[in-house]
């Protein structure tokens, strides 16, 4: 008997969804320690857990006992954290348990579910598996789509991975055409908290049938291993979920640790969300200045960036970081190619993060000088304007054009001539345009012959660029 004859039928090209937080994963391949790697792959509130160790401790004492499954303290956290009824919440193992349980109790085979792109990728792996026909939407027309016809639409806000957060009137105006077709609108807000809590549709789902409302205190509350999450529904919709939902889907720690933040929680939000704000302005304006990069605009914990135009490609990019002990998230899992997100973190850790990309543009602008210095070996002799290039000309004629990359780039000192200039996409790049010294013929060939010789690139600045300036 054939296994893949007894088993239902989308199970069996489904393909797992792609997700950050791969930090044993990373080691492994890095061959480091987990502990030595700074994730930037993971979107948590970058002040970090609320201190739990007495909680904890309490917590400890309840692992002898099973949990009562119907949460009520749980419950009654969640609600108050919201201004709701208890009866609306549906406790759930983090948000990944909660999609599925939608999916399970609403989606049949042949059903269209409405998805955007690009988006959180759990949504469509869950529907699928419950036999869906997925039709997707371009992130910025999803308040257009259409309801009619379609058993769930789903909404990320703030999306994940672009950052951008619908407001609050915007999402209404879809969920009234939703609940008139009969169509279930499931939106996410895992990381609402982290963005603007007052654009939640959370209240307004707590009184309709067919809206739901995904909240996550993972990334709020820096508590990923312990899995903690709820859903907002009409009270007969939680009943529904309540009743399907695994019994004991949340652990007695959990629920303790859970209770405990839901209700001691006013001052952290405030100073998280101030925080994530200054760092996240200080951390766009760095990427924007990179050659190469484009942040798209965020209101969340973390950004995205087009580096379709940078030196490497996004894939050989991670490579590289993780080589320096930083994680990011490659997204062509989201459909998009050459671009990363990386999370919004302390400072100190994002000056690291700055550093770690300025080293690896270090690092592949010496391979390419030395590419150009194996190409003028091989023919014996430099260089000097070579009108044959395909970029001719790059600057003037009859520069010498032995270096196609200058080596020093960006050296940042504007006694070259060069200069820190506006980009058009916001931000400043370091730009070589008044600078022609590497292109100097005499200047060149010292600097190929000392690099010859074995010398590093800031011996190399000191002996010969140095003084000419």
């Amino acid at each position: 008997m054939n296994l893949y004859n007894r088993v239902r039928k989308p199970a069996i090209n489904l393909i797992p969804c792609t997700h950050g937080a791969r930090v044993q994963e990373s080691a492994e391949t890095a061959g480091k320690s987990a502990g030595e790697l700074l994730d930037y792959s993971v979107s948590l509130n970058p002040l970090g857990a609320p201190k739990l160790n007495k909680i904890l401790a309490a917590a400890y004492k309840t692992i002898d006992s099973y949990p009562d499954n119907r949460y009520p303290g749980f419950k009654k956290a969640a609600a108050g954290y919201l201004n709701i009824a208890p009866e609306n919440i549906v406790p759930g193992n983090g948000s990944s348990e909660l999609i599925r349980l939608f999916a399970e109790v609403v989606i049949e085979p042949g059903d269209k579910v409405g998805i955007p792109f690009p988006t959180f990728g759990e949504y469509e792996f869950q529907c699928r598996l419950f036999g869906a026909e997925i039709e997707h939407v371009d992130y910025g027309m999803i308040m257009d789509v259409e309801p009619e016809g379609k058993k769930a639409i789903f909404l990320c806000n703030p999306n994940n991975p672009t950052g951008r957060l619908m407001k609050h009137e915007e999402i209404m105006d879809l969920a009234q055409r939703c609940i008139d077709s009969g169509t279930f609108l499931f939106v996410d807000e895992a990381f609402i908290e982290l963005s603007d809590p007052q654009e939640s549709i959370a209240l307004f789902a707590s009184s309709k049938d067919f809206v739901v409302v995904l909240r996550s205190l993972t990334k709020t509350f820096v508590l990923p291993g312990l899995r903690i999450g709820f859903a907002v529904a009409s009270e007969d919709f939680a009943g529904l979920l309540n009743n399907v939902r695994l019994h004991w889907n949340l652990n007695s720690i959990a629920v303790e640790v859970g209770e405990h933040v839901l209700k001691n929680n006013r001052s952290y939000i405030k100073r998280s969300l101030e925080l994530i704000k200054k760092e996240r302005e200080w951390l766009s304006s760095k990427l924007n200045a990179i050659r190469g990069f484009k942040t798209y605009p965020s209101d969340a914990n973390f950004i995205l960036v087009d580096a379709s135009t940078f030196l490497i490609s996004s894939f050989e990019l991670a490579q590289r970081l993780l080589s320096r002990d930083i994680i990011i998230r490659e997204c062509a899992s989201f459909g998009l190619e050459n671009h990363i997100r990386v999370a919004v973190r302390k400072r100190s850790e994002n000056r690291r993060l700055i550093r770690a990309i300025s080293g690896v543009i270090s690092e592949r602008g010496s391979e390419l000088a030395e590419k150009e210095i194996g190409i003028a070996l091989k023919k014996g002799v430099i260089a000097r304007s070579r009108i044959n290039c395909e970029y001719y000309p790059c600057h003037f004629e009859g520069q010498d054009c032995t270096f196609c990359f200058c080596p020093f780039y960006p050296c940042e000192d504007r006694r070259t001539g060069g200069e820190r200039i506006q980009r058009s996409a916001g931000g400043t790049v370091w730009s070589c345009a008044g600078c022609s010294l590497i292109h100097e013929g005499e200047i060149a060939e010292k600097v190929l012959k000392s690099l010859m010789s074995g010398k590093k690139l800031k011996e190399v600045w000191k002996l010969v660029i140095e003084p000419v300036l």
